[in-house]
């Protein structure tokens, strides 16, 4: 009894020397239903965890209230936390101190304004973000992942989104400063984006008759090459993020000693986020430049061969897509677009895409003309043949 097996509550810390302490963490399940076995299950599958940090004989936690002017930290008896589930005790080491100096430590933590209460987040500023902060404070050592992997993953999730739709919002309200008419340009002050839509293939992106015209979005006339933008952006920075994954394991794994991990993730994860928006803007708008070039050009087909050009289109432009977002997320794709200075190659590929297109207009309309033609011609003996009979009658009924 009080060893590290022993039940809640009745853990006796080790004999140490005057001037050590024993830290540990203190683990409990969400009670979830009200019932203790279901509630225990449920938790321990979905990863959902409360801790507090034991330092001195006290238990610190952390929780959310509606008080902006009160710190969110508490303290209990070891172990004993009646509004949770207690799982299991963790023994993170010891340190230096004496009782008073280390929670003079602890206190100095909980009254930043960071910890308090109305700040608590369940997914991103959680008590285990708390209890991870006070044992690095107090010995230089973060607490398991395991304990707060579930609301790390959404919180990491969140902050991606978040950069994603602020990056998209600055980059496009530089798109429709740079084409949109005043009136756009007057609306996308008013109206907040809408979040961007993911298409299923890389080819409709680039459809000028999806991208352009009286295309309304929240109300809005989009400006041309705006769902072209916003499409490319999505996938791009999706495509970036998911492509630096393993890179971003690997800078983490190899943390020095003594340097902080949560502060070298953040930092990892910021560049990563940085890198996936730079790439995400420069495909979009040489994606979105093609599209308005598409749009042009498409107006000018005649209708027999719009069916073509769009099939032509379609089939030339999805290659050049995907090769530009490509060379966007690796980093070989300046930010100027098709038409524009640098922008010169891209420039000669969208010129032959399009003329492709044209080409294949040409031809079926060309066909279709080849086919009335045909058809007319084909009807005139009939219609010679029955105008002579119509004449031999009226001639005998004449006699």
């Amino acid at each position: 009894m009080g060893g590290t097996n022993a039940k809640p509550g009745e853990y006796q810390e080790p004999d140490l020397p005057e001037g050590q302490l024993e830290v540990r963490l203190s683990v409990y399940k969400l009670s979830m239903t009200g019932m203790a076995l279901v509630d225990s299950m449920s938790a321990g599958l979905a990863g959902a965890y409360h801790s507090g940090t034991v330092i001195a004989g006290e238990e610190w936690s952390y929780g959310g209230h509606d008080d902006e002017r009160s710190t969110g930290c508490y303290r209990s008896t070891p172990e004993t936390n009646d509004e949770y589930i207690f799982y299991k005790r963790i023994i993170m080491g010891r340190i230096n101190g004496t009782r008073e100096q280390v929670l003079r430590k602890a206190r100095s933590l909980a009254m930043l304004p960071e910890w308090i209460g109305s700040r608590y987040d369940l997914i991103e500023h959680n008590c285990n973000h708390f209890s991870s902060d006070l044992c690095w404070h107090l010995m230089g050592k973060r607490i398991p992942d395991w304990v707060n992997e579930t609301a790390d993953h959404l919180a990491k999730q969140r902050r991606r989104k978040r950069a994603e739709q602020g990056a998209l919002d600055v980059a496009l309200q530089a798109y429709v400063a740079e084409h949109g008419s005043p009136n756009a340009k007057q609306q996308q002050q008013q109206q907040q984006q809408q979040p961007p839509r993911t298409p299923r293939n890389g080819t409709t992106a680039m459809m000028p008759h999806s991208s352009d015209g009286q295309h309304v979005n929240g109300g809005q006339q989009s400006v041309p090459g705006h769902r072209a933008f916003v499409d490319t952006f999505s996938t791009t920075f999706e495509l970036s993020w998911a492509r630096g994954r393993d890179q971003r394991r690997e800078l983490l794994s190899a943390c020095p000693e003594g340097e902080d991990p949560l502060v070298l993730s953040r930092e990892v994860e910021k560049n990563a986020l940085d890198a996936a928006a730079a790439a995400a803007v420069a495909a979009a708008r040489a994606v979105a430049a093609a599209a308005r070039a598409a749009a042009v050009e498409r107006a000018e087909q005649p209708q027999a061969g719009l069916q073509a050009w769009d099939n032509a289109w379609a089939r030339e432009s999805g290659p050049l897509l995907r090769q530009w977002r490509e060379a966007a997320v690796s980093g070989e794709l300046p930010l100027a677009a098709p038409g524009e200075e640098g922008g010169e190659a891209r420039a000669e590929q969208l010129g032959a895409a399009l003329a492709s297109a044209s080409a294949a207009a040409k031809s079926a309309a060309d066909d279709a003309t080849a086919a009335a033609a045909a058809a007319l011609a084909a009807s005139q003996p009939a219609t010679t043949e029955c105008a002579v009979a119509a004449d031999s009658e009226s001639a005998a009924t004449t006699s």
